[in-house]
């Protein structure tokens, strides 16, 4: 049974991320090509973690399309509470409305019936089976719904 630390050492090795984000002084954020080094801010720090494997449970992928339904997923299902992170990710979700508009709105409904991981104990140790259905509280029986 894959716990949270494989899943995500497995996610960083395939997408070329450093180990543990959430220890690095800084990060890159990458639009098309190009790419931006900011700090690693401590509210980004305390998020990072939970974000990735909300990745990894949803299965948006890291891509800029990706970051823009994980934004919405998380706004649905419950964001990391933390002004800057509002004002970093709405962006992002306000970009997928325009340039991703069914991926981002299916997001944004998976997230309204979903809870997120912010604000719970996070045990690496745990598998990923008990994490998903930690996500999945709020789903009704017949999720995942039929889309036309």
């Amino acid at each position: 049974m894959t716990t949270a630390a494989e899943a995500l050492a497995a996610y960083y090795a395939a997408n070329g991320i450093e180990a543990d984000p959430a220890r690095a002084a800084t990060w890159i954020c990458k639009i098309g090509p190009v790419s931006v080094e900011f700090p690693n801010w401590k509210w980004r720090r305390d998020a990072i973690t939970r974000h990735d494997l909300h990745h990894i449970l949803t299965g948006y992928p890291c891509t800029m399309t990706g970051e823009m339904q994980m934004a919405a997923w998380e706004f649905a299902a419950g964001r990391y509470r933390h002004w800057a992170a509002t004002l970093f990710c709405l962006p992002l979700a306000l970009m997928g409305v325009i340039f991703a508009p069914r991926k981002t709105a299916l997001a944004f409904r998976a997230g309204l019936i979903s809870t997120s991981l912010y604000g719970s104990e996070l045990d690496r140790n745990k598998p990923l089976t008990a994490l998903r259905a930690e996500i999945a509280a709020r789903r009704p029986a017949s999720y995942p719904p039929e889309t036309p």
